[in-house]
């Protein structure tokens, strides 16, 4: 069984850009700063879900197959982290203030993500 990133996820995700202007309080600028990060939890996902496939491909192969699938893995994995650390790290240093809105918009992907992948299997 694979799992996808489905349009479902998307048209989710397009509703915290709302959340992102929302929460700019009409600074334009932050508001873009919120929705770039939006954009970097989206793709945050898609590695999270291909980390998932992974997993389970090496579950199921060969020896030689699982030993390629971990290195894989751990590629995706730095990768997620990679992300997670990029988003952060730009919004403290653009504007140490939006910190705290950042970790909402990231509570509020959370919740979309369990949505998407709850109802999908």
């Amino acid at each position: 069984m694979e799992k996808k990133v489905t349009k479902k996820f998307y048209l989710l995700s397009t509703i915290n850009v709302v959340t992102s202007i929302l929460l700019a309080k009409g600074n334009w600028l932050d508001a873009l700063a919120l929705i770039f990060v939006l954009g970097i939890l989206v793709m945050n996902h898609t590695t999270l879900l291909k980390m998932v496939n992974e997993v389970s491909r090496s579950m199921a192969g060969t020896d030689g197959d699982s030993m390629r699938s971990v290195r894989k893995i751990f590629l995706l994995m730095g990768l997620k982290m990679t992300l997670l650390a990029v988003a952060v790290l730009m919004i403290y240093f653009y504007n140490k203030e939006l910190t705290p809105k950042v970790l909402l918009l990231m509570i509020f992907q959370l919740i979309i993500q369990v949505v998407s992948i709850k109802n999908n299997y």
